[in-house]
Parts: C-alpha cells; sequence; structure tokens
C-alpha cells in the first residue's frame, strides 16, 4: 500500500541578515553622549560615541555596501544639517560604517589631535552665501551700453553698414565677454572690500551662469551675522537696481572643512585608518 502525503510549500530560506554597525555622521566637539532623535538612515536613531571631548555621531546600520539613492542621501544631509545646528561639527564623507563602537573610539583616539584642531577653528562659526546676479534681460547688450569704448565700436560699424559680418560680430563678441568678465571681477572686488571686516575666511566659486555676477561663500563668526547681513546691504545699494544681492545661510560652514573619512567608504570590507588621520574632501 502506498500512502501519499500531501504536498507541503517549501518556504525560502532566510537570508542572514547582516551585523550591526555604526554609520558615521559626523565628529562634533562634545564631551558626553548625545541624543539626536530617528532621523538617521531608515529612521534609525542618531546618537553620539564620545572619546575626550569630542565625539562621532552615528547611528546603527548594517555592514553592508550603502548605495548613493535618495533615501540615504536625504536623512544624511538631514542628520549633518541638524547636527551642526547644536554643535560645532565636521560632516563625514557619506558611506562610511565601522563594525562597532569600540572600533569608532580607537579611531577618536588615533585622529584625535588632527580632529580636535579642526573642531576648534571651526567652533561658533557659520558660512552664509552671498549671490549677486544681473537683473537685465540681456547681458550682452547690457555690457555695450555700459562700456563707451565697446558702444562707440558698434555704432561705427554699423554706420558702415548696414549690418555686421560674421568676423565683425565675432570680434564684437569677444571683446563684449572680456568686458563682462572685468565687470565681474571689479563687482567681485568690490564686494569682497564691503563685508571682509566680517568675516574669518573666504571662497569665490567659479560662476557659469551668464547673468550670474559672483557667488562666494563665507566664514562668519556667529557674532558678526548682524555685521555680515548689513555689510551685504551695502553692496546692494552701491550696485543699484541692476543687480539682485541675495544672502541665505547660515549654515553649517562646509566649505571650509574637508568632509572626514575615519573609515573606508564601504564597498567591501571595513578598514580604519587608524593612526594615519587620512581625511577626505
Amino acid at each position: 500500500m502506498t500512502i501519499e502525503m500531501p504536498a507541503r510549500d517549501v518556504l525560502p530560506e532566510k537570508e542572514e541578515e547582516a551585523p550591526r554597525g555604526k554609520f558615521l555622521y559626523a565628529v562634533i566637539l562634545s564631551d558626553r553622549e548625545r541624543e539626536f532623535g530617528p532621523i538617521g538612515l531608515e529612521g534609525g536613531r542618531v546618537y553620539s560615541i564620545p572619546y575626550q571631548d569630542i565625539a562621532a555621531v552615528v547611528s546603527d546600520y548594517p555592514v553592508t555596501e550603502i548605495k548613493f539613492l535618495r533615501k540615504n542621501l536625504s536623512p544624511y544631509h538631514l542628520t549633518i544639517r541638524r547636527v551642526s545646528q547644536e554643535c560645532t561639527a565636521i560632516p563625514a564623507k557619506f558611506g562610511q560604517v565601522a563594525n562597532d563602537a569600540d572600533k569608532v573610539r580607537r579611531v577618536l583616539k588615533a585622529n584625535y589631535d588632527e580632529l580636535k584642531e579642526e573642531l576648534i577653528r571651526l567652533r561658533d562659526k557659520v558660512e552664509m552665501g552671498l549671490k549677486i546676479s544681473w537683473t537685465v534681460e540681456n547681458v550682452f547688450e547690457y555690457v555695450v551700453e555700459e562700456s563707451s569704448g565697446l558702444r562707440h565700436l558698434r555704432d561705427r560699424l554699423l554706420k558702415s553698414s548696414a549690418s555686421l559680418t560674421r568676423q565683425q560680430r565675432i570680434d564684437i563678441g569677444a571683446l563684449v565677454y572680456d568686458k563682462l568678465n572685468e565687470m565681474k571681477n571689479a563687482i567681485t572686488e568690490k564686494a569682497i572690500t564691503l563685508v571682509q571686516d566680517s568675516v574669518e575666511e573666504l571662497e569665490i566659486n567659479q560662476v557659469t551662469e551668464e547673468k550670474m555676477v559672483m557667488h562666494g561663500a563665507f566664514l562668519v563668526r556667529k557674532d558678526r551675522q548682524n555685521d555680515f547681513a548689513a555689510s551685504s546691504q551695502k553692496v546692494a545699494e552701491l550696485l543699484g537696481k541692476d543687480y539682485v544681492v541675495k544672502v541665505d545661510g547660515p549654515w553649517a560652514p562646509f566649505s571650509f572643512i574637508r568632509r572626514i573619512e575615519l573609515f573606508q567608504v564601504l564597498n567591501g570590507e571595513d578598514e580604519a585608518n587608524e593612526g594615519n588621520g587620512e581625511k577626505a574632501a
């Protein structure tokens, strides 16, 4: 006699979960454990692991590769922004995971002097942005009208012919471009002169937009923010109606720090920079 047993569903084997490590957001100037709430990757609790008077800001996260996806980058940036509002902070390069809290402490100890020096340099300072743009409809026509030499050249050429030749347009275009950059540089120098007394350091970014005159980042002491705003208003008053001056911030001073890389950005085996103090921009 044969006995047939009912078929049973074969359950797939459960994937083994990766061990939980410590995802690094920043290093802060703090001598105690701090809680920042469930704002980390995957809603993880963000907290600090102190060593002496500095601390690593972390959340628990699997020791596995972390992809550059919005769902990961958004909480990473949010956490750094929140932490920077409360503490002096050096943001960590995205994707660093330590195996455990002991490894975090060992790396903080090995890199203590360099981290502490950078944190002291940034203490009580914020980043302010200053952008200057033209409001005119056509920048090149505006530059020609503002330059008597270019205006006279254009008018003289048009008097001799109803329209400009292709080569003449190229030649005038090159002259206008040179004058445009000359005006941008002059305005940038004026703006820096007016705000420099209220700033510690500055970074002037290369501008690529046609109507953008200047885009600068300024390291400002927290107690001088109002002075910087007042100086920026003087810039706007000096330039007049053809320009718009925009101030933003305060932000964490990202333009003035090197993002730390205490652990290898995880795409395989975790490896701490114990003893060499390596940092990555």
